[in-house]
């Protein structure tokens, strides 16, 4: 370990700058990039002393060299890497070339042979077999630092060398190295949109938050009324006693439906939504959405608002999910309601636009890849609406004879069946999802025809069942293994949204390069989605842009389907 003091950078900058691989850790001050500062810099770099700098004591001479050095070509490894390429972004020290991220590669790795913990800590145990002490990691970096925070800073940097060799080795045994490079080089692209954050209407979202409060309380007074559980009984001061009901208890919600006719077997959404005609089940429905509006957003999304910056910075988890999806929280952007009221909170900032852009149809466009079935790709290449398609299929119509209500049902039908959603789920699905009633008996039809139509999907489907494979990989190689037989759900499910995943972090790296040096600010990631945040003047090339590159990132992957883009230049998230 060497401490740098003043000027000193310098007898060590040609053998760092001309090694090819580094190891950087950082100390900083909190965990906020735009309240905390970062404190030291460990640098580690095979056959070198491990260098720990304090930014709050060096000269401006080595701050240029170490500057110069975070954006040279060597490999840059990090764990969590984002937690530090934020700070040192903030900082004004950014990285650029490879990153190689411990954390990211041991999620690759958990389903073969790795662990579900991530800690430092947790991988030197699991790979290296070594015990380490993170004792100081929560220790004051910003006081006068002892010489055991100095010798916990510097272990940690040089422990990334040598853990990421075992990595590497495990990630070639696994076949995962083009699929580990997938997901860095999309680390400086999360980087970018967490620091950028979205631009949040508070007004707006205020006024309805006042709506929903209203409707929550009319919708209970009114359930209360129509359900009580018991007589009206007046007490020793005149007032009317109710054995009011508990709408929150579903069995005593269940228990007084019932009593009013309404044949339940439970008070789950899938099952109300087939009595939605039923005024008492609606106002039910409607009384949940409000009450679930208001405590899972209306009520916390404002405290999510940075008191610097006015914007919501959302913490994206790039491997959230075992498919490969991103999950995202503080606030949850993915879980917003698709309801015009909500999104149209979310707004570019003055002067400049919104450019909203997802891919079309993008998991059929997967399974038509995965599957090989003959009427799926000729209708995407015939640029067809899959959509309308399926639903003159499954009627027996001519596509400019189906109307939109069977379109809608159709939707409900290709994006269920795809993952062979059953005669019920399809129902609630197509109710709950798209709005359309489906009686079970046209559910069971439909089903049974979309089978007939698209055969390579059966056929695919039951090559899936059949299998007895505990491996299931994505179009690019992503792995996830099962230490029993997986669900036939979770067998389709996991190439297709896993596809997806790759697709869309394969354009979003793609993306952060194209935009290089312009104002153009990368927002938000919604599952096929990406938002960017463009000066006005510039929206409708960016528009252009973003439209290429997605299309471009999906031609990786899905090698005989085109890839299509909706894009659209607008003032909030509603207007897409």
């Amino acid at each position: 370990m060497f401490v740098m003091g003043k000027n000193k950078l310098s007898r060590y900058f040609y053998d760092l700058r001309h090694s090819k691989i580094l190891a950087i850790d950082t100390e900083t001050t909190g965990l906020d990039p735009w309240l905390h500062k970062v404190r030291l810099v460990q640098i580690a770099s095979p056959g070198l002393p491990v260098l720990v700098i304090d930014l709050w004591d060096i000269s401006q001479s080595d701050w240029n060299l170490l500057k110069n050095l975070l954006a040279g070509p060597s490999i840059k490894v990090f764990h969590n890497a984002k937690f530090d390429l934020k700070f040192l972004t903030a900082a004004n020290l950014p990285v650029y070339g490879q990153v190689f991220d411990t954390m990211l590669a041991a999620k690759l790795l958990r389903t073969a042979n790795g662990i579900y913990k991530y800690g430092l800590a947790d991988l030197a145990f699991h790979y290296l077999g070594e015990e380490i002490d993170k004792e100081h990691q929560n220790s004051d970096w910003s006081g006068r630092l002892t010489k055991e925070q100095l010798e916990y800073a510097a272990r940690d940097s040089s422990l990334l060398l040598r853990l990421r060799k075992t990595l590497v080795q495990e990630l070639r045994r696994y076949k995962l190295i083009e699929v580990a490079k997938l997901e860095f080089d999309c680390i400086p692209a999360v980087v970018e949109m967490e620091l950028n954050g979205f631009l949040l209407d508070r007004q707006r979202w205020d006024v309805l938050k006042a709506q929903l409060i209203s409707e929550q309380r009319e919708a209970s007074a009114y359930l209360k009324k129509e359900l009580q559980t018991g007589p009206v009984q007046l007490s020793l001061f005149g007032n009317q006693n109710v054995c009011a009901i508990n709408l929150k208890s579903p069995k005593q919600v269940l228990a007084a439906l019932q009593k009013k006719g309404i044949g339940l077997d439970n008070t789950s959404k899938s099952s109300l939504i087939t009595h939605i005609e039923n005024p008492l089940v609606k106002v039910l429905l409607d009384y949940r959405r409000a009450s679930k509006a208001l405590q899972a957003f209306m009520y916390s999304v404002p405290s999510c608002i940075h008191p610097v910056t006015g914007r919501i910075h959302s913490n994206y988890q790039q491997i959230g999910a075992s498919t490969g999806r991103f999950s995202c929280s503080g606030p949850n952007l993915q879980q917003i309601p698709r309801a015009k009221e909500f999104r149209e909170c979310f707004i570019a900032s003055q002067g400049h636009k919104l450019i909203i852009a997802d891919y079309s149809q993008i998991e059929l466009r997967v399974v038509a890849e995965l599957s090989r079935d003959k009427t799926m790709i000729e209708a995407f290449k015939k640029e067809q609406d899959i959509h309308r398609l399926t639903a003159a299929l499954l009627t027996n119509k001519n596509l400019d004879q189906v109307t939109k209500e069977e379109r809608q049902a159709a939707k409900a039908v290709n994006f269920g069946l795809i993952y062979a959603m059953g005669v019920k789920g399809l129902q609630a699905y197509a109710q709950e999802t798209y709005g359309v009633q489906m009686t079970e008996e046209k559910a069971q039809l439909f089903r049974a025809r979309f089978f007939e139509v698209y055969q390579g999907v059966s056929k695919w489907h039951q090559t899936v069942k059949s299998s007895y494979s505990r491996e299931i990989r994505t179009l690019s190689g992503r792995l996830r293994q099962y230490k029993q037989r997986p669900s036939v759900t979770g067998a389709y499910n996991t190439p297709v949204q896993g596809t997806s995943a790759d697709i869309i972090k394969k354009a979003m790296a793609m993306l952060l390069e194209v935009l290089s040096g312009t104002k153009v600010k990368l927002i938000a990631t919604i599952h096929d989605e990406i938002i960017v945040e463009a000066p006005e003047k510039q929206a409708i090339r960016v528009a252009e842009l973003l439209k290429e590159t997605m299309e471009q990132a999906g031609t990786f992957y899905l090698k005989s389907i085109p890839i299509v883009v909706d894009v659209g230049v607008h003032d909030n998230w509603a207007e897409k």
